[in-house]
């Protein structure tokens, strides 16, 4: 699956739960982001950001890099990060499938005469 396939967004629908939020972060991240470009692309506050880039990188789910000689700092999705957006792509895939036939099965006529 190529990585430009993931989208920040995956569901759609309602509030977001802790794993979109973390697939949103991932997904920004993949070709490196500072902070504040994940911040405003996930649409997270500053307390929100801190609390789930710390906990990323705590997992080895994100990276920190610095390029000498900028301050500006970094932060690159790890191949521990890239497979969790694929398995999580797959899981969503999965649930949207079987959405759809839920939703045809409900739409089929019944044969009452």
């Amino acid at each position: 699956m190529a990585m430009s396939n993931y989208r920040s967004e995956p569901t759609g629908r309602g509030p977001r739960g802790y794993m979109e939020i973390v697939y949103s972060v991932l997904s920004v991240c993949l070709n490196g982001a500072l902070k504040t470009h994940v911040m405003f692309r996930c649409n997270l506050n500053s307390k929100q950001l801190h609390f789930y880039m710390d906990s990323l990188l705590a997992k080895g789910l994100l990276e920190k890099e610095r390029a000498p000689p900028s301050a500006k700092v970094e932060y690159k999705t790890t191949q521990r990060g890239r497979k969790y957006l694929e398995t999580y792509s797959e899981l969503i895939q999965m649930l949207s499938e079987e959405e759809g036939m839920q939703r045809a099965a409900y739409a089929r006529p019944t044969n009452q005469e």
